[in-house]
Protein backbone atom coordinates (compact mmCIF):
# COMPACT_ATOMS: atom_id res chain seq x y z
CA UNK A 1 0.00 0.00 0.00
CA UNK A 2 1.24 3.49 -0.84
CA UNK A 3 2.39 5.79 1.93
CA UNK A 4 0.35 8.86 2.81
CA UNK A 5 2.99 11.10 1.19
CA UNK A 6 2.76 9.13 -2.07
CA UNK A 7 -1.03 9.16 -1.93
CA UNK A 8 -0.94 12.91 -1.36
CA UNK A 9 1.32 13.36 -4.42
CA UNK A 10 -0.98 11.19 -6.55
CA UNK A 11 -3.98 13.22 -5.36
CA UNK A 12 -2.17 16.43 -6.31
CA UNK A 13 -1.29 15.15 -9.77
CA UNK A 14 -4.85 13.90 -10.23
CA UNK A 15 -6.28 17.32 -9.32
CA UNK A 16 -3.75 19.15 -11.55
CA UNK A 17 -4.66 16.96 -14.52
CA UNK A 18 -8.34 17.64 -13.86
CA UNK A 19 -7.66 21.37 -13.85
CA UNK A 20 -5.64 21.06 -17.07
CA UNK A 21 -8.42 19.11 -18.78
CA UNK A 22 -11.20 21.45 -17.61
CA UNK A 23 -9.40 24.77 -18.06
CA UNK A 24 -6.12 24.66 -20.03
CA UNK A 25 -5.89 28.47 -19.96
CA UNK A 26 -5.39 28.37 -16.17
CA UNK A 27 -2.02 26.73 -16.79
CA UNK A 28 -1.02 29.04 -19.65
CA UNK A 29 -2.14 26.84 -22.56
CA UNK A 30 -4.58 27.62 -25.36
CA UNK A 31 -8.29 27.33 -24.70
CA UNK A 32 -8.81 23.87 -26.25
CA UNK A 33 -6.38 20.97 -26.15
CA UNK A 34 -5.91 18.78 -29.23
CA UNK A 35 -8.12 15.66 -29.04
CA UNK A 36 -5.18 13.27 -28.79
CA UNK A 37 -3.61 15.20 -25.92
CA UNK A 38 -6.97 15.36 -24.17
CA UNK A 39 -7.39 11.58 -24.56
CA UNK A 40 -3.93 10.89 -23.07
CA UNK A 41 -4.53 13.23 -20.14
CA UNK A 42 -7.94 11.71 -19.45
CA UNK A 43 -6.65 8.13 -19.53
CA UNK A 44 -3.70 9.07 -17.30
CA UNK A 45 -6.11 10.69 -14.85
CA UNK A 46 -8.25 7.53 -14.82
CA UNK A 47 -5.18 5.40 -14.09
CA UNK A 48 -4.29 7.70 -11.19
CA UNK A 49 -7.82 7.38 -9.85
CA UNK A 50 -7.47 3.60 -9.99
CA UNK A 51 -4.20 3.91 -8.06
CA UNK A 52 -5.88 6.13 -5.46
CA UNK A 53 -8.73 3.62 -5.06
CA UNK A 54 -6.33 0.72 -4.62
CA UNK A 55 -6.70 -0.71 -8.11
CA UNK A 56 -10.48 -0.73 -8.07
CA UNK A 57 -12.37 1.08 -10.79
CA UNK A 58 -14.96 3.49 -9.56
CA UNK A 59 -18.64 3.13 -10.36
CA UNK A 60 -18.37 6.14 -12.70
CA UNK A 61 -15.55 4.49 -14.65
CA UNK A 62 -17.59 1.28 -14.88
CA UNK A 63 -20.59 3.25 -16.12
CA UNK A 64 -18.49 5.06 -18.74
CA UNK A 65 -17.03 1.78 -19.96
CA UNK A 66 -20.45 0.16 -20.13
CA UNK A 67 -21.83 3.14 -22.03
CA UNK A 68 -18.98 2.99 -24.56
CA UNK A 69 -19.39 -0.76 -25.05
CA UNK A 70 -23.15 -0.52 -25.52
CA UNK A 71 -22.97 2.48 -27.85
CA UNK A 72 -22.69 0.29 -30.92
CA UNK A 73 -25.57 -1.92 -29.85
CA UNK A 74 -27.76 1.15 -29.29
CA UNK A 75 -27.15 2.40 -32.81
CA UNK A 76 -30.13 1.87 -35.06
CA UNK A 77 -30.91 2.80 -38.59
CA UNK A 78 -32.79 6.04 -38.96
CA UNK A 79 -36.18 6.01 -40.64
CA UNK A 80 -36.74 8.25 -43.65
CA UNK A 81 -38.57 10.71 -41.38
CA UNK A 82 -35.59 10.83 -39.01
CA UNK A 83 -33.19 11.22 -41.93
CA UNK A 84 -35.04 14.34 -43.02
CA UNK A 85 -34.41 15.85 -39.57
CA UNK A 86 -30.68 15.11 -39.74
CA UNK A 87 -28.79 18.29 -40.50
CA UNK A 88 -26.31 18.27 -43.35
CA UNK A 89 -22.72 18.17 -42.11
CA UNK A 90 -21.91 21.78 -42.95
CA UNK A 91 -24.91 23.05 -40.96
CA UNK A 92 -24.17 20.71 -38.04
CA UNK A 93 -20.53 21.83 -37.98
CA UNK A 94 -21.47 25.53 -37.99
CA UNK A 95 -24.11 25.05 -35.29
CA UNK A 96 -21.82 23.09 -32.93
CA UNK A 97 -18.91 25.51 -33.48
CA UNK A 98 -21.21 28.39 -32.55
CA UNK A 99 -22.53 26.56 -29.49
CA UNK A 100 -19.00 25.81 -28.31
CA UNK A 101 -17.70 29.28 -29.25
CA UNK A 102 -15.05 27.81 -31.54
CA UNK A 103 -13.61 29.89 -34.34
CA UNK A 104 -12.55 28.47 -37.68
CA UNK A 105 -8.97 29.09 -36.59
CA UNK A 106 -9.49 27.14 -33.33
CA UNK A 107 -10.83 24.10 -35.18
CA UNK A 108 -8.05 24.25 -37.79
CA UNK A 109 -5.37 24.34 -35.09
CA UNK A 110 -6.96 21.50 -33.13
CA UNK A 111 -7.31 19.30 -36.23
CA UNK A 112 -3.90 20.30 -37.57
CA UNK A 113 -5.23 21.45 -40.93
CA UNK A 114 -5.65 24.71 -42.81
CA UNK A 115 -8.25 27.36 -42.14
CA UNK A 116 -9.27 27.08 -45.80
CA UNK A 117 -10.09 23.38 -45.29
CA UNK A 118 -12.37 24.23 -42.34
CA UNK A 119 -14.03 26.99 -44.36
CA UNK A 120 -14.62 24.50 -47.17
CA UNK A 121 -16.19 22.08 -44.66
CA UNK A 122 -18.39 24.87 -43.28
CA UNK A 123 -19.55 25.84 -46.79
CA UNK A 124 -20.20 22.23 -47.78
CA UNK A 125 -17.56 22.29 -50.52
CA UNK A 126 -15.60 19.37 -49.06
CA UNK A 127 -16.42 16.29 -47.02
CA UNK A 128 -14.27 15.47 -43.97
CA UNK A 129 -11.91 12.52 -43.94
CA UNK A 130 -12.52 9.58 -41.58
CA UNK A 131 -9.78 10.85 -39.27
CA UNK A 132 -11.29 14.32 -39.18
CA UNK A 133 -14.74 12.85 -38.51
CA UNK A 134 -13.30 11.07 -35.47
CA UNK A 135 -11.48 14.16 -34.23
CA UNK A 136 -14.47 16.43 -34.87
CA UNK A 137 -16.65 13.98 -32.98
CA UNK A 138 -14.43 14.35 -29.91
CA UNK A 139 -14.18 18.10 -30.30
CA UNK A 140 -17.86 18.79 -30.97
CA UNK A 141 -19.31 16.17 -28.63
CA UNK A 142 -20.96 14.24 -31.46
CA UNK A 143 -20.77 10.53 -32.27
CA UNK A 144 -19.00 9.31 -35.38
CA UNK A 145 -22.25 7.79 -36.56
CA UNK A 146 -24.14 11.08 -36.32
CA UNK A 147 -21.37 12.90 -38.18
CA UNK A 148 -21.26 10.22 -40.88
CA UNK A 149 -25.03 10.44 -41.26
CA UNK A 150 -24.74 14.23 -41.55
CA UNK A 151 -22.07 13.82 -44.25
CA UNK A 152 -24.37 11.38 -46.06
CA UNK A 153 -27.25 13.84 -45.77
CA UNK A 154 -25.05 16.60 -47.20
CA UNK A 155 -23.86 14.37 -50.06
CA UNK A 156 -27.47 13.40 -50.81
CA UNK A 157 -28.49 17.06 -50.93
CA UNK A 158 -25.58 17.83 -53.27
CA UNK A 159 -26.52 14.95 -55.59
CA UNK A 160 -30.16 16.09 -55.66
CA UNK A 161 -29.09 19.62 -56.59
CA UNK A 162 -27.07 18.38 -59.56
Amino acid sequence: MASSATTSQIDGIYESLGQLIQNPKSLGLREHLPPRVLAVLTSTREMLLEQINGGKQTAAADNNLAAELSQDSDTRLASSEEQQRILPFDQLLCRRMDQLHLSTHDVAVILGCTIQYIWDLRRGLKAPTELHIAELGLLLGETRESLKMAVGQQNGALMAAV
